[in-house]
């Protein structure tokens, strides 16, 4: 422990007042992020694969393996799912239940955020941490949206927040083992979530913290604690189990999931190095002037923050470095960059990160209005009227801060958290009207009508949408199409021959005298309509398509 945090844990904390007021920011950053408008359905592809999971978990009474359409799936282990399937049990099938168990995660995440970097009389950065992790929009990602990064990141958080205070009281002489089996106990969550990538990160983060900071020892007393007997007694036994039922299973999940993604472009999801630095600047941008200005001082060994810059730099470094990139792969990064950009925001006559958020938070605003791209999309969904007034806002209380950076200090993240809040309260309620939000329930709605999925087969032609199938509560059979299916373990012929169909098998039931309705891509439509018999096209929505083999009426 040096002298600064020796000294911060013997001075008074602030006032309750300043805390009512920081407190007040997060709990409408919270609401905002977990509030759910009619019509906020669930996003294709992933958020609804994470919600047909569960819901063909409870259908078949089998929690050991995960089915997607009918077909095992196990790209990932079942926490998420497990989590979910209990939710629908409590509170129905619906957008709000799928979504519950990550944002409880991700409000658990912010917790933790808050309590780590507000240990001490530092309460204050606490709360700065917290309200940067809620106000920016990848923390809001993190918190609203059904995926497995978000569960995965409290997890994660939790390993190493415990890790480090177990290495910390063992060097203090206090009683360090039950934080180093909560260690092992959050790993094993992590690992149950995502897999190999609960014990690398982790892994990593100390290593380099341990090794730079002298503390070696603490590292192998960690080892040889209970934790990773805790691991393996909850992470192992769903992995025998599923072994034993799908031989070849791990093989698949460690080598093809794991070292292959990382290491080739198997998943077709390469970018360039620096991939993830736009990511960080555009998802981050509430905290980056603050963040950027911490790192001069949180890269001092002896500054308690080096922890929080060696676990951002390694996440960042590790994910920039494979072969497989997609946004959410950062999530697990951003709680160690809001604890250090909190530490900077809640300092008292620091302008100049202000003064650099509120540029920032202009330029951002001029530019969803100015780039042609962002200002069709809005003006393609009518959107202009709900989120121009918020930009207004960010763009006014972002100054005010600077205004009240100085000598109100609180008042100035008062602001930016209702800047935020304003833009992001207007991205809650724009959700329900962007197509994306909608097109699987209206086609699922469209082919119910027709008399789908049990007096008129459904059929997905060269493609499968995960929502149709948790709207319809049923998988559908898939023609001329695998994705991200995994038919390689279902051993069973009638259930392939019953959900897996070959084109020429299509074609026969489609030319066939019974009716017969085609889920489709937009671009194989006009394929549908110059067959025999020509397709009638039911309903549109988004990119694709029902169409029908008989006439309408």
């Amino acid at each position: 422990m040096d002298a600064r945090e020796s000294g911060a844990r013997l001075q008074p904390g602030p006032s309750s007042g300043p805390e009512r007021t920081l407190v007040a920011a997060l709990f409408f950053l919270a609401a905002v992020a977990i509030f759910e408008p009619a019509g906020s359905g669930l996003a294709e592809p992933d958020e609804t694969r994470y919600a047909e999971i569960p819901r063909e978990m409870l259908a078949a009474g089998d929690f050991v393996v995960p089915r997607l359409n009918g077909l095992p799936y196990f790209e990932k282990p079942p926490l998420l799912y497990w989590a979910n399937a209990v939710a629908f049990r409590l509170l129905g099938t619906t957008p709000w239940a799928a979504r519950l168990p990550t944002r409880l995660a991700g409000l658990g995440t912010v917790l933790l955020v808050v309590l780590a970097a507000g240990a001490g009389a530092r309460r204050r950065d606490g709360f700065a941490a917290g309200i940067l992790l809620l106000a920016s929009p990848i923390g809001f990602l993190l918190v609203r949206t059904n995926l497995t990064d978000g569960l995965l990141t409290f997890f994660l958080t939790a390993t190493l927040l415990a890790a480090r205070a177990a290495i910390e009281r063992r060097e203090e002489n206090r009683p360090w083992r039950i934080l180093a089996s909560a260690a092992g106990a959050a790993a094993a969550g992590a690992f149950l979530t995502k897999g190999l990538i609960a014990l690398v990160l982790p892994g990593l983060v100390l290593l380099v913290w341990a090794a730079a900071t002298g503390r070696p020892r603490g590292l192998f007393a960690l080892l040889a604690s209970p934790a990773p007997l805790v691991f393996l007694v909850l992470a192992a036994p769903w992995f025998v189990l599923v072994e034993r039922r799908h031989p070849g299973f791990l093989h698949f999940f460690f080598v093809h999931e794991h070292f292959q993604r990382f290491a080739t472009g198997a998943a077709k999801r390469a970018g360039p190095p620096y991939y993830f630095v736009p990511v960080f600047v555009l998802g981050f941008l509430p905290g980056l002037a603050f963040f950027l200005a911490s790192l001069r001082g949180a890269s001092r060994r002896r500054d308690p923050r080096f922890f929080f810059l060696v676990w951002f730099a390694v996440v960042f470094v590790f994910f920039s470095i494979s072969r497989s990139k997609l946004p959410p792969y950062l999530f697990p990064a951003i709680p160690a960059a809001a604890v250090l950009a909190g530490g900077v925001a809640a300092e008292a006559r620091r302008r100049g990160p202000w003064a650099v958020h509120a540029v920032l938070a202009t330029a951002f605003a001029a530019a969803l209005v100015l780039h042609p791209v962002a200002r069709g999309f809005l003006m393609e969904n009518r959107l202009q009227a709900l989120v121009a007034p918020a930009l207004g806002i960010l763009v006014l209380v972002a100054w005010a801060a600077l205004v009240f950076a100085r000598d109100a200090p609180r008042l100035a993240l008062l602001s930016l958290a209702a800047g935020w809040g304003a833009f992001l309260a207007a991205v809650v309620l724009a959700w329900p009207q962007v197509p994306q939000a909608r097109f699987p329930a209206e086609l699922a709605a469209a082919a119910r009508a027709q008399g789908a999925p049990g007096r008129v087969p459904l059929v997905g032609y060269k493609d499968y949408v995960n929502g149709v199938s948790v709207a319809l509560a049923t998988p559908i059979p898939v023609a001329a199409y695998v994705g991200e299916l995994e038919p390689v373990f279902e051993t069973d012929e009638a259930v392939r021959d019953r959900l897996l169909w070959s084109s020429e098998k299509f074609w026969r039931e489609w030319k066939s005298d019974r009716p017969m309705l085609a889920l489709v891509r937009l671009q194989d439509v006009v394929e549908m309509m110059t067959a025999v018999p020509p397709a009638r096209v039911v309903r549109w929505a988004g990119r694709h398509a029902i169409v029908a083999n008989y006439p309408g009426p």
